[in-house]
């Protein structure tokens, strides 16, 4: 990426582009063939239509017109990480690496055309509590294209733990001769192929002019092999408590794309903030209240989240303080309740 401007409008649809594609996934482990217990999902190809400034943004292509063409080939395992310092079970869940083409792409200006090609890898894990409870998630975000790569790390402290059940995507699906079709929001199907694929089709959380009779923007296939043993990864980064680190003339701007959407207050003095482990010189540092908002749920993907069971996309904020510091090259930001402890946390490089 190019510097702060460019990092701080991407953390959000970076998060709304990795549930379009992770939701895929879970759909697939959710649907009729979770029957047969030896089937796992391995690939995913396809393509989405960037028809959206959001989605153009999350690769960061804000200098190109919407309309471009992001063709996917994705391998899937699922993972599991046993040397996490602050989990009190083993975090377990998906990755996804492989290579995203994006052509057709055109200038604001100029008109000129091009390609980037770049490598995307999404970390998905979930600590469980007991059976369908949650109590922390991670979400790892990196994307490989040169000048627009970019990497975001986000935890969620779900305090109570979160329920998710199984199969909770079925009601928001009408069978249709032979396929599944949303019920409301964003349009999306779902077909069962031969050969055990799955083939999803739909459109972007924020388009208007996509439904099943005019417009595919998602076109993606899944398709199942018999389940592997999962893959030892490293344990995602460690938060800390910043100690002495107070507020500066200069306002945080690398992660400032949050801060209209966790309701920040007013400013306050705190000295306390939860970041990851960093050697880097701090530039900038705020801290905001955070008032309760009477239930109000963030959820970038509404009927996404209903249909498909991502948690990692739905947040219920409560009564706390919002913090953003800025290193020299990264930057961090955190919800913290009254007690001081951490219940969301972001960084982008």
């Amino acid at each position: 990426m190019n510097g702060p401007d460019v990092q701080m409008f991407t953390l959000t649809e970076w998060i709304v582009l990795a549930i379009v594609v992770l939701s895929t996934f879970t759909l697939g482990i959710e649907s009729s063939i979770e029957s047969e217990e030896n089937i796992e999902i391995t690939h995913l190809s396809g393509s989405i239509i960037l028809s959206t400034r959001s989605a153009m943004d999350s690769f960061g292509l804000d200098d190109f017109m919407q309309g471009a063409i992001a063709t996917i080939e994705l391998d899937s395992h699922t993972v599991s990480s046993n040397n996490c310092n602050s989990c009190t079970n083993t975090p377990v869940g998906i990755q996804l690496e492989g290579s995203v083409n994006i052509t057709d792409l055109e200038a604001m200006e100029g008109g000129s055309t091009g390609r980037v090609e770049g490598e995307l890898n999404i970390i998905h894990l979930r600590e469980y509590i007991q059976e369908d409870m949650i109590s922390k998630e991670w979400l790892t975000i990196d994307w490989d294209a040169a000048e627009y790569s970019s990497h975001l790390e986000v935890i969620i402290v779900h305090d109570p733990p979160k329920w998710m059940p199984e199969n909770r995507y079925h009601a928001s699906f009408i069978p249709i001769e032979g396929y599944e079709e949303s019920r409301t929001g964003p349009w999306l199907s779902v077909e069962e192929l031969l050969g055990n694929a799955l083939n999803v089709r739909g459109c972007l959380p924020d388009s208007f002019n996509c439904n099943g009779t005019n417009w595919q923007e998602i076109n993606l296939t899944s398709t199942f092999s018999k389940v592997k043993p999962p893959i030892e990864i490293n344990a995602p980064i460690d938060w800390d408590l910043f100690p002495g680190v107070s507020s500066t003339n200069e306002t945080p701007v690398m992660t400032s794309g949050l801060r209209g959407i966790i309701n920040a207050g007013e400013v306050i003095i705190q000295d306390n903030v939860w970041c990851p482990v960093s050697d880097e010189e701090i530039t900038a540092s705020r801290s905001w209240q955070v008032a309760e908002r009477g239930g109000v749920t963030i959820a970038p993907m509404s009927i996404w989240l209903d249909a498909l069971g991502l948690p990692s996309s739905s947040f219920t904020p409560s009564d706390g303080i919002w913090s953003e510091v800025d290193f020299e090259n990264t930057g961090c930001a955190s919800l913290a309740n009254e007690k001081g402890e951490l219940l969301l946390g972001i960084t982008i490089y």
